[in-house]
């Protein structure tokens, strides 16, 4: 039997229960329609709705309903796309939180030492930094109906790390430094470039019960699978020189960040704090970063 029809007869049996009730006494109601018993029973606070199927020379339960002013559900004891008979199961609202860790970002990214030396860290003099990242795949688990569950999934981040004051990161005997450009050379673009695997567990709320205004925050734990680094600075003759240094720059494989994200609808803006060292251990400059920016979600 089709939910739409079941619901249909429920409401239109439960409206003309309503007006008879304005006029008459109380009492219940029992109506056989097209191999069909339904059974309204009506009292002061509630209305009952039961729907039997006539099975070979029984009627059997497929539906009931209570409405009241306070709280009404239905259940049902059929599968009504197979037409076979389940045990009774009482159904469950479907819910309708929806994430918002899949999307795009885009931030400003500062390198900073223990809160302190922002884009000055132990001799790394950094300058329009920044990222970007592309989440293509997101799962949230609803804990609480509508305002409340767990986000995960799996992104990717390129993150850029801009050198200023003409220097560039080189690898000397297996230890990342900074050092000035050679002589001669004014670099007009110096770059180390990042690229990371996401894995987030982040909680999601919605305050207002639906998809409109969320805050979503947790930890975003990254896998660096790819760096490089990048100069560029014009010749004598003022021709344009792109050189790619190398790939081996010491980046710590592994970062824990923590994320906080707010928004309305499908624009938010986020803040991500990484503690975890840009470098290795003793390995490169110690330094670490932190971003905020926009994001743009796909629900």
């Amino acid at each position: 039997m089709k939910t739409q029809t079941l619901s249909i007869i429920a409401v239109f049996l439960l409206a003309f229960v309503t007006i008879t009730a304005q006029t008459t006494a109380v009492k219940d109601t029992t109506i056989i329609f097209n191999q069909k018993k339904i059974e309204i029973t009506d009292s002061l606070d509630q209305v009952k709705v039961k729907v039997y199927k006539l099975d070979t020379t029984e009627y059997k339960q497929v539906y009931e309903g209570i409405f009241t002013d306070e709280q009404s559900y239905e259940r049902y004891s059929v599968a009504s796309q197979l037409g076979f008979d389940f045990p009774f199961i009482r159904k469950k609202r479907k819910s309708h939180l929806t994430g918002h860790f899949t999307g795009l970002g885009y931030g400003a990214l500062y390198t900073y030492d223990n809160f302190a030396a922002v884009n000055d860290a132990d001799g790394m003099k950094t300058i329009f930094s920044n990222e970007f990242f592309f989440n293509p795949i997101g799962y949230t688990l609803p804990i609480v109906n509508n305002y409340f569950g767990i986000t995960t999934g799996i992104g990717m981040t390129w993150r850029n790390v801009h050198l200023g004051n003409n220097t560039h990161l080189v690898n000397n005997n297996g230890i990342t430094v900074v050092e000035p450009a050679p002589t001669g050379i004014n670099y007009y673009y110096s770059r180390l470039r990042m690229f990371d695997f996401n894995l987030p567990v982040y909680m999601e709320v919605h305050p207002l019960g639906n998809n409109k205004f969320y805050l979503m925050g947790g930890v975003l734990f990254g896998i660096n699978t790819f760096s490089s680094y990048k100069v560029k600075y014009r010749n004598d003759d003022n021709r344009k020189i792109k050189v790619t240094e190398g790939k081996d720059y010491n980046v710590n494989p592994f970062s824990v960040s923590y994320v906080l994200q707010m928004g309305w609808n499908d624009i938010g803006v986020y803040a991500k704090y990484t503690p975890t060292p840009l470098f290795r251990n003793e390995k490169g400059p110690d330094v670490q970063t932190f971003s905020v920016g926009l994001t743009l979600s796909f629900n």
